[in-house]
C-alpha cells in the first residue's frame, strides 16, 4: 500500500510540473529568434516588408569579421540590445564601413566610451531608474514633419530614460525625443554614410509590438534606404549560447531535472563506496640529495682529525688522475721531459709546472705536512687547474 501511495504521488507530481504554465522570461536578450517579451521576434519578421524584396542576413561575428568595407555592395546593419559595446577592431571596422556609404541603425541603454566618444556624443541617465517599474504610459515623438504625432506614440509600459547630453551639432540631426521632452534618437553623418543612434530598444522588443505601437517601430527603422539589411545577432546580452553537446538536455527542465538527480545519485555512489573500499594510500617521499651533507661530513671529519700529511698525498693523487684523464700522462715526475710534456698539452708556463711538480716530489716523500705547506700546495694545484687548456 504504502509502495502503491508513493508511486501515485511521485506521477501526480510529473503531471503537475508537466502540465503546469511555465514561467514568462523577462529578460531583455533582444534576440531575433527569440518569442519572449523582450526578444525582436517580431521585429526581425518585419523586416522582410520594411525593406521588401531585399536580403535580410543574419550577423553572428563581430564586425571586425563580418563587416567588408571594399565592398560595392551597400547595406544597412541594425543592431538593437541593451549593451553594444564593440571593442576597438570592431569599432574601426564599423566606422570604415560607414564612411564608405553604408548605414548603421543601433538602439541601446548602455555604450562604452570608446564607441561614444568616436561619434563625439554623451549620454545622460539616472544610476537608478526605477520608471521602468511604475505603471503608466510611455511616449516618444519623432520630429520629422512627415513621420511626427502631435500627440506622440503611446506604449502601456514605462520604459527606462536615457538621453543625449551632448553631441556634434555640426554632423548630427535630431530625429526624436523621449517623453520628458530630451533627445533620444539622432543621425550622425560619418562619410558617405550614416549612423542613426536610438536609446530606447524595448520599443522594438516582442511586447511593445503586439501592445503598443508598431508604426513608431516601422518610422524610426524608415530612415534607413531600402536596400540588403544585415540584422544582428552577435551584440546580444545571450550571445554566449552553450556549444555542449548538453545543451538541450539542460534547456528542458525536466531533462535538467532527471541530469542533476543522476549526478547527485553517483556522487552518493560514490561517497559511500570510497568509504567501504578505499584504503590507505602511504606516503612515498622523494629520494632527498645528500651529497652536500656527505662533503660536510667527510670535511669534518679532516678537519678534527688534523692529519695534513694525508690531505697532501690525496691532493696529489687527484692531481695526477687529472693529468692521466685529461693529458693521457702517466708518469708523472719533476724531470724535464714531464714538465715540457705537461706545458705542451696543457699551455701552462714551464715554471709554473716546475714549482707545482717540485712541490709535489717533495710531499711524496716527507711523512708530516703542515697546514701552510698543504694551503701553498692546494693554491699551485688550482691555479694550474684556471690556467690549463
Amino acid at each position: 500500500m504504502y509502495l502503491i501511495v508513493i508511486t501515485l504521488l511521485f506521477v501526480a507530481l510529473i503531471a503537475l510540473n508537466h502540465y503546469s504554465p511555465k514561467p514568462v522570461d523577462w529578460n531583455p536578450t533582444f534576440n531575433g529568434n527569440s518569442k519572449s517579451p523582450y526578444a525582436c521576434y517580431i521585429l526581425n519578421d518585419m523586416l522582410g516588408v520594411i525593406f521588401p524584396n531585399q536580403i535580410i542576413e543574419e550577423n553572428h561575428d563581430g564586425f571586425f569579421v563580418s563587416l567588408d568595407s571594399t565592398s560595392l555592395v551597400k547595406k544597412n546593419v541594425i543592431v538593437i540590445t541593451d549593451k553594444f559595446e564593440p571593442d576597438r577592431y570592431d569599432c574601426d571596422a564599423l566606422l570604415k564601413f560607414v564612411a564608405r556609404g553604408n548605414d548603421f541603425f543601433v538602439s541601446s541603454t548602455r555604450f562604452n566610451r570608446l564607441f561614444l566618444d568616436s561619434l563625439k556624443i554623451k549620454l545622460s541617465s539616472s544610476i537608478i531608474d526605477t520608471s521602468a517599474f511604475k505603471s503608466g504610459k510611455e511616449l516618444v515623438f519623432l520630429q520629422n514633419p512627415t513621420l511626427k504625432n502631435d500627440s506622440g506614440y503611446s506604449y502601456n509600459k514605462k520604459m527606462p530614460l536615457t538621453c543625449l547630453a551632448a553631441y556634434d551639432t555640426l554632423n548630427t540631426v535630431e530625429l526624436g525625443t523621449n517623453r520628458v521632452g530630451k533627445v533620444n534618437f539622432i543621425g550622425v553623418r560619418h562619410g558617405l554614410g550614416k549612423i542613426y543612434f536610438h536609446t530606447q530598444p524595448l520599443v522594438f522588443t516582442n511586447y511593445h509590438l503586439l501592445h503598443g505601437n508598431v508604426e513608431y517601430a516601422s518610422k524610426v527603422l524608415s530612415y534607413l534606404p531600402v536596400r540588403q539589411t544585415v540584422w544582428d545577432d552577435y551584440y546580444k546580452s545571450d550571445r554566449y549560447i552553450n556549444t555542449s553537446p548538453m545543451r538541450y538536455v539542460l534547456s528542458q527542465p525536466s531533462l535538467r531535472s532527471a541530469y542533476y538527480l543522476l549526478l547527485l545519485t553517483l556522487l552518493l555512489y560514490l561517497l559511500v563506496e570510497s568509504k567501504r573500499r578505499q584504503r590507505v594510500v602511504p606516503v612515498i617521499l622523494s629520494l632527498e640529495n645528500k651529497s652536500l651533507q656527505f662533503v660536510k661530513t667527510i670535511g669534518n671529519l679532516y678537519f678534527k682529525q688534523r692529519n695534513d700529511a694525508d690531505l697532501v698525498k690525496k691532493k696529489i693523487i687527484f692531481f695526477k688522475e687529472f693529468l692521466r684523464e685529461r693529458y693521457f700522462i702517466v708518469c708523472v715526475s719533476f724531470t724535464d721531459d714531464c714538465v715540457t710534456t705537461i706545458a705542451a698539452k696543457s699551455g701552462v708556463h714551464k715554471k709554473e709546472i716546475c714549482e707545482l711538480l717540485e712541490s709535489i716530489d717533495y710531499f711524496e716523500t716527507a711523512e708530516t705536512a703542515s697546514e701552510i705547506s698543504l694551503i701553498r700546495l692546494n693554491q699551485k694545484i688550482e691555479l694550474f687547474y684556471k690556467q690549463c687548456l
